[in-house]
């Protein structure tokens, strides 16, 4: 009766999102840094859009979701592109065409565009989603199941405002 128990409930652990071992990172190359939390890179042979998790940038261009962004934000347009071009041109600094990255990938791999959705690892081991939550360079948006971080995340988005409000004072 246990034995049965026990290969149930490591059954279903996958299907809840829950890892019974560590998360795996696979290699990837910047191809191009299309918005500070889109990337196009070369995985597995393949030029694939990635979408970071956590992280949901401004837009960089004048379409309907920055006037979504602006109507939220209660900003400008034209406020949301700037930002939106200030979080690529600081994602540019860290990944360039080439540079190597390692991707982990969490309970669901694609989205509904069929882009990759992943945290991405610099050479230095820090994780590219978390540097973006930090600097205060985009809004944490968070699509279940893919929540493995996301305390995480929240706090790091907290730290970032504190930060942001001490500098106005």
């Amino acid at each position: 009766m246990k034995t049965t128990a026990t290969i149930t409930l490591l059954a279903v652990l996958p299907a809840m999102g829950i890892a019974a071992a560590a998360p795996r990172r696979e290699p990837a190359r910047v191809v191009r840094v299309i918005s500070a939390d889109t990337l196009t890179v070369l995985y597995r042979g393949k030029w694939e859009e990635l979408k970071l998790i956590g992280p949901e940038a401004s837009q960089t261009t004048l379409n309907d979701q920055a006037f979504e962004q602006a109507l939220r934000s209660s900003s400008s347009t034209d406020e949301v592109i700037r930002r939106g071009l200030e979080a690529t041109a600081f994602v540019r600094k860290l990944v360039r065409y080439g540079s190597q990255i390692w991707i982990e990938f969490d309970v669901r791999k694609r989205d509904r565009y069929s882009r990759l959705l992943g945290y991405v690892y610099l050479t230095d081991g820090r994780m590219l989603n978390d540097i973006i939550l930090r600097q205060g360079l985009a809004e944490l948006f968070l699509v279940p199941p893919n929540l493995r971080y996301s305390l995480r995340f929240q706090e790091l988005v907290r730290l970032a405002r504190r930060d942001a409000q001490r500098r106005r004072k």
